[in-house]
């Protein structure tokens, strides 16, 4: 997660695999042991797990091979970074706080709980969602070490903020919307500049870690202190030699990821000069996505790379199918993976974490959009059903008849080469034949079909469409009436912790006197809003231009209003 590697910090505990066993033996997070201590077993737990499962992410190979870095450390560094502008008390406790200025979401409630099939946990807006933590203790040789570390969930990237309205975001959150203000990049710029900064005085870091987290004990402070703090700035002086940046490649930005490049650094397929310095061609971006009716998918990511092992890639999924427990579990064996890239999980864990994430598919297969919150011109949105069924159907799936509460009831995967969809098409053209190679030597392999290059991209469902701007599978169009204009569309905006156009569809905003798409001068985001660029490799905003040249702009009015219901 952090960038920060934990493999030569802990090359020790490698011991531990010839005296035990236990290398790839997982800690459960602290939340889950609590949430179950509290409440017990639930009927199904998938949405338990959504939130405090970390899928096996949590063990000592996982920290050695990976990118996790102890909560004290980076948390202590982000404070130290940000007191320069804060006025309130930085200790670990105004952690959250710094967190949600990069898209973590302090949340109050889940708003599309399940509490027929398990007690719904109790949010009070003061812990981040999605993050969790555990601490370790390893003695080796005699020789103890002690950490608390912690890592993100599936509702961190899949846990979004829902919107009222007239627009406005909420503390309240959705299962299985995008967090389209989460900023990895952001997040792990201001972690590095926190480490320079306690670089230059080091007992000044850790004097601030004691104030910051005073209830840290002496086995933690001594590993920080003595193993941890010499490997951290051997590494940091690495960064900064070579780039000055903690990853190798671009993370997109707020509701933006890069998990093509990321998969290549955690299976090591980088060489050594590439895992310092720095490559902005290396940008499959993609937005992160909603995943309503997942089940209905014969592939997974935008551009289809992850198939059923054995299955035709590409296939039109009926409803039938689509709610099928068996195919929903064959589903959740590919998602399994992404917790490799995403949670920086081994190979091997990500497959033992399979019967976990079929039990949280269990419950997403079905998963629904929120409803549209405001009002409907219903004329409108009938003859813009019309119009879909027409135009986009063929491509975006079919929906039941009418304008009331329309079901996905037929999905065809639908794959349009680059050539002819006309996006951007740097992703696809990094997941190169060393991913499909390096997948067939792993327990990625027994799972997955895993492509390369597909040439192309998937057409998305499009539930959901009215709270997951911005639009393009990388996120390069902040409304969807730019997306249908695309002469509108600018070559800059803002992005993150954003409200929502409510006429348009999208981030709401008005162009400057610089041509920038930015915020009305009157709100005041929730999270710190990250530029787009449309210019920079992998953020281009072309494509998807031919399919609405062919309607008049009182069509796209009526599209806009029934993409509203979906």
């Amino acid at each position: 997660m952090t960038g920060l590697k934990l493999s030569k910090v802990l090359t020790v505990l490698s011991i531990c695999a010839v005296f035990t066993g236990c290398i790839e033996t997982p800690w459960d997070s602290l939340e889950l042991n609590r949430y179950r201590e509290k409440n017990g077993e639930q009927k199904n737990m998938g949405q338990v797990r959504f939130i405090y499962d970390s899928l096996n992410s949590l063990s000592l190979a996982g920290l050695m091979s990976t990118n996790i870095l102890p909560l004290k450390v980076y948390g202590t560094a982000l404070l130290l970074a940000d007191e320069q502008t804060s006025r309130e008390k930085l200790d670990g406790s105004y952690l959250p706080k710094v967190m949600q200025k990069y898209g973590f979401i302090r949340a109050e409630k889940i708003v599309n709980w399940r509490s027929d099939l398990a007690v719904e946990p109790q949010l009070d807006g003061s812990k981040t969602l999605g993050f969790v933590r555990q601490n370790i203790e390893a003695n080796i040789l005699g020789k103890r070490l002690g950490l608390e570390v912690a890592n993100i969930t599936c509702a961190a990237c899949h846990g979004g903020v829902t919107y009222d309205a007239q627009g406005m975001p909420t503390r309240n959150v959705w299962l299985g919307a995008p967090n389209s203000s989460l900023n990895f990049d952001g997040f792990l710029g201001k972690i590095y500049q926190g480490l320079i900064i306690a670089l230059k005085d080091e007992a000044k870091f850790l004097k601030k870690m004691k104030e910051a987290y005073p209830q840290m004990d002496d086995l933690e402070y001594k590993t920080i202190s003595k193993d941890l703090m010499p490997i951290i700035r051997k590494e940091i002086g690495k960064m900064a030699a070579a780039s000055g940046k903690v990853l190798p490649f671009p993370n997109g930005g707020a509701g933006i990821t890069n998990g093509v490049s990321a998969f290549k650094r955690d299976a090591n397929l980088l060489s050594k000069e590439q895992k310092y310095n720095f490559n902005p061609h290396e940008a499959g971006f993609v937005s992160i996505p909603d995943i309503s009716y997942r089940g209905f998918r014969s592939s997974l990511t935008y551009d289809g790379a992850y198939g059923i092992k054995g299955t035709e890639r590409f296939r039109t999924v009926e409803k039938e199918q689509a709610y099928n427990p068996g195919y929903g579990a064959k589903l959740a064996e590919l998602a399994s993976f992404f917790t490799f890239s995403a949670m920086g999980n081994t190979m091997g864990n990500a497959e033992k974490a399979i019967p976990r994430v079929k039990e949280i598919f269990s419950v997403l297969q079905q998963n629904r959009a929120p409803k549209y919150p405001a009002m409907i011109d219903e004329d409108k949105a009938l003859r813009g059903s019309q119009v879909f069924a027409e135009s986009c159907s063929k491509c975006h799936g079919t929906y039941s008849a009418g304008i009331n509460n329309p079901e996905l009831l037929s999905f065809p995967n639908k794959f349009m080469p680059s050539d002819v969809i006309g996006t951007d098409p740097l992703r696809w053209q990094k997941v190169d034949k060393s991913i499909s190679d390096y997948s067939q030597k792993t327990a990625l392999g027994k799972h997955v079909d895993a492509g390369h290059s597909m040439g192309g991209y998937v057409a998305p469902i499009l539930s959901g469409l009215w709270y997951t701007a911005p639009y393009l599978h990388n996120g390069s169009v902040p409304t969807l009436w730019q997306l249908m204009n695309p002469e509108l569309r600018p070559s800059k905006f803002q992005l993150g912790g954003h409200a929502l156009d409510m006429q348009d569809l999208g981030i709401r905003g008005e162009i400057n006197e610089d041509g920038k798409y930015v915020y009305p001068q009157d709100y005041t985001p929730w999270s710190l809003p990250t530029d787009y660029d449309t210019s920079e490799p992998g953020r281009s905003n072309k494509g998807h231009e031919k399919q609405f040249s062919r309607l008049t702009q009182e069509q796209k009015r009526d599209l806009i209003e029934y993409l509203k219901l979906l």
